[in-house]
């Protein structure tokens, strides 16, 4: 299959530099809403106000697997929706359905789900004499 172009001459050129420039502005707000959509929670920090969500659910309607440490919840596809423990620490807010396109907006504490640094270990320095 062969591609076929046709080239009109463009005799106006204040009307080429005005295509041009608005053929660049498409392009750099495509760019920047695609660097937006690829930004990691740390540098969009978190606001999905812009993004179209299915539902917006509190973390304690999901299903949590201990063994995946996974949360689960339901989709009209079928499938389930999911988000990981990791996700969850890192900030991250939105349940993906891996079948469909549709997202789901978890509300939860961040606190409690930040990882555990150590605090609670305790090291028993004891010496015992005989």
């Amino acid at each position: 299959m062969t591609d076929t172009h046709t080239v009109v001459p463009v005799e106006d050129t204040a009307m080429l530099a005005t295509i041009s420039n608005e053929h660049s502005s498409k392009i750099k707000e495509t760019e920047s809403t695609v660097t937006a959509a690829k930004a990691t929670p740390a540098d969009a920090t978190n606001n999905y106000a812009d993004i179209n969500c299915y539902d917006e659910i509190e973390i304690e309607d999901m299903d949590y697997d201990e063994d995946e440490e996974k949360y689960t919840y339901p989709c009209p596809c079928g499938d389930r929706f999911e988000i990981t423990r990791i996700e969850l620490e890192s900030g991250e807010s939105i349940a993906k359905c891996p079948s469909c396109s549709l997202l789901l907006k978890i509300v939860y504490d961040p606190d409690d789900f930040m990882p555990d640094d150590g605090e609670d270990f305790e090291l028993d320095t004891a010496i015992v004499v005989s």
